[in-house]
């Protein structure tokens, strides 16, 4: 018998599904793993069928959990907008704005933004939803949204796409490796490392593969996979590999035993803002918008930037 449904297992259920492990899945819901693990088994046995399959210390959701999950974000989607009217109709406050993105941007970037545009409009609330590259498409046919702030391209009416930022991908290595003590790491000093990457069909992983296809290095050594950058910069430092990401997300994890350095040949990563189709876009996110397009001019990638 299935039992009464719990909200806090549903959201460990759901934020593992996104983010692929439960040390990722903590970090969305700003938890513990442990407390993650626990409703996640709570859950399997209150639905009484497997929802993943675990190999080598790795999660992998059977066909039962990924059909739950679609009727689930359904869900989700209408509480999203559900709270979406609340907060748009609050008298207490100055407004708000509802901010989709990408993982990259939402570790370091837009942290940092929204800090700087709350000194400006201390009354104003905001709202983030981060998508992952399977969530995106529905994300913006649902129109819910303010400002999107997405990797491009986008399959989207270019129109209503402005480039917000380029940037250059970066080597990632543990901190003690003897590759970290060079300056720039090129594509052949990787050929034979331990190699993490992103799960295919993405954005970065086709073009860190066109990088090494292009010079006609081979890495042989490419055991890992995970489905988020934060993730692989975890494995990186825990001394698991090497890999080449976004700037993003290395600079919000290298603060402690992670080094970056540039990498050749260029890997360019792409990021736009995109705005909704059929609504006229606020005056708070056109505001917000702009702020976002005067922080890149500053952008501090400690000389990783090609804006």
């Amino acid at each position: 018998m299935i039992h009464r449904l719990n909200l806090k297992q549903l959201d460990a259920f759901r934020a593992v599904m996104i983010a692929g492990s439960t040390a990722d899945a903590a970090q969305l819901l700003n938890i513990s793993q442990p407390a993650v693990s626990r409703a996640l088994q709570n859950f399997e046995a209150s639905v009484e069928y497997p929802l993943f399959e675990r190999r080598n210390g790795r999660l992998f959701p059977t066909p039962e959990a990924e059909r739950l999950f679609l009727e689930l974000d359904k869900l989700y989607s209408s509480f999203d907008h559900i709270t979406n009217v609340m907060k748009r109709i609050q008298p207490a406050s100055d407004g708000h704005i509802s901010i989709v993105a990408s993982t990259p941007t939402a570790q370091r970037f837009l942290p940092e933004a929204f800090a700087a545009f709350q000194e400006r409009r201390p009354n104003v609330s905001i709202s983030l939803r981060i998508v992952v590259k399977r969530e995106t498409r529905k994300c913006l046919e649902s129109q819910e949204f303010d400002l999107a702030i997405l990797s491009l391209p986008v399959d989207y009416p270019t129109a209503n796409v402005r480039h917000l930022v380029s940037v250059d991908g970066v080597a990632i290595l543990p901190e003690a490796h003897p590759l970290a003590a060079r300056e720039t790491i090129h594509a052949a000093d990787f050929e034979r490392e331990k190699f993490i990457s992103i799960v295919p069909d993405t954005v970065l992983r086709a073009r860190v593969d066109g990088a090494f296809k292009s010079h006609g290095i081979e890495r042989t050594r490419m055991f890992l996979e995970t489905q988020s950058g934060a993730s692989i910069c975890q494995m990186v430092r825990a001394g698991m590999g090497v890999s080449v990401i976004d700037p993003f997300n290395a600079q919000a994890f290298g603060d402690v035993g992670l080094a970056i350095r540039p990498f050749s040949p260029r890997v360019r990563f792409d990021y736009g803002m995109v705005f909704p189709l059929n609504a006229r876009t606020t005056p708070l996110a056109l505001e917000f918008s702009e702020l976002l397009s005067e922080r890149t001019k500053s952008l501090d990638m400690t000389g990783y930037s090609t804006m």
